[in-house]
């Protein structure tokens, strides 16, 4: 689950360095949007595919009248990301209220190993972000696209004097990333209840995922981040409360930046 709600900051902020203080924003609407298809009687699957493509095309509003003017100015990206944050909080209390809203879990049953317990939801979601990764891998090393987006992040000048349209590539990588997170506040949505805040949920861990696993390693930082985070918090709420075993995950990723500021897998 974190890695999916990472994927989407990993593209934007790995890909391009933009620091996306909206990724939690965008995440919150696509929650949303499931909730208000699913109620209008759209089937879920739909549901879901109408809430990603509905952030995209946020995505792209945002960044073609605001954010493409201020790539080269990273520390203003920041700040423009965070006012659409609050924006677009605002927006849905105003449209949708405060109170808590749930999406019906399409899939309630759970498989039984044991002492183990797997919910089938969280598990079809688990396997959905494991496939949503490699087919980002598949696209970025196997197709002429995932070319132009590595010579892109590696010297976009070069590019760009190679005959790479340098906009048009940067505005894909940032509707992509929109999309991811809009994808994910939709499948996340069945196992929390939906507020205008549930992005906030996922916002600080999926950027320490993103910076313990390794900045710019999209595929495998995401991966070993996520574990790392996750796994971590698991492991040490069997021992205490959430959050203190919340705490104590932040602590130690703090340490690990602190070692290896490039993350845990440096880029080469």
């Amino acid at each position: 689950v974190f890695a999916l709600a990472a994927l989407g900051l990993a593209i934007v902020f790995g890909l391009m360095g933009v620091i996306n203080m909206g990724h939690g924003a965008m995440l919150t609407l696509g929650a949303y949007f499931t909730w208000f298809a699913t109620t209008k009687g759209m089937p879920f699957v739909a549901a879901v595919l109408f809430a990603a493509a509905a952030v995209g095309v946020i995505g792209l509003l945002l960044e073609h009248f605001i954010i493409r003017h201020f790539y080269d100015r990273p520390f203003e990206t920041l700040l423009l990301t965070w006012g659409f944050f609050l924006i677009s909080t605002e927006l849905i209390k105003i449209a949708f209220g405060t109170d808590l809203r749930t999406v019906t879990n399409p899939l309630p049953g759970a498989a039984h190993f044991g002492s183990f317990v797997l919910p089938a939801y969280q598990s079809v979601v688990a396997l959905i972000s494991l496939a949503l990764i490699v087919g980002l891998g598949f696209m970025l090393y196997r197709t002429g696209l995932g070319i132009k987006i590595r010579a892109l992040v590696q010297n976009a000048e070069v590019a760009s004097l190679l005959g790479l349209n340098v906009a048009r590539a940067y505005k894909l990588v940032f509707v992509a990333g929109s999309a991811a997170a809009g994808l994910a506040g939709a499948l996340i949505s069945p196992m929390l209840s939906v507020d205008p805040y549930i992005g906030n949920i996922f916002l600080v861990r999926s950027f320490f995922v993103v910076i313990v696993g390794g900045i710019g390693q999209v595929l495998g930082g995401t991966l070993v981040g996520s574990f790392l985070i996750g796994g971590a918090e698991t492991f040490f709420a069997l021992f205490s409360g959430q959050v203190v075993a919340q705490t104590i995950v932040f602590m130690l990723a703090i340490l690990v930046l602190r070692f290896r500021p490039a993350g845990v897998l440096r880029a080469r």
